[in-house]
């Protein structure tokens, strides 16, 4: 049962730092396009795209899916012999 609380700790954590780089992202760009002298930080931008990208898949990967039914829990009749 430990592991299971840790699990949804660690994908609320994971949610968290993906909302935190999305405003991160929208402050980027959004200096930037008022910084046009600024261009140099574009590659700055499409790492933040691609970190942005790769944590919301893993964010994905984490949670569980919508249609899938629960996993049977483990009741302690079941581990009598």
């Amino acid at each position: 049962m430990p592991e299971l609380f840790v699990e949804k700790v660690d994908v609320r954590k994971l949610a968290h730092a993906y909302v935190a780089l999305a405003l991160a992202q929208d402050e980027a760009k959004r200096y930037v396009s008022e910084h046009s002298a600024h261009a140099a930080l574009l590659p700055l931008l499409t790492s933040l795209d691609i970190t942005a990208e790769l944590l919301e898949e893993i964010l994905q990967n984490a949670l569980p899916e919508k249609d899938s039914p629960c996993s049977p829990s483990i009741v302690s009749s079941d581990m009598l012999m």
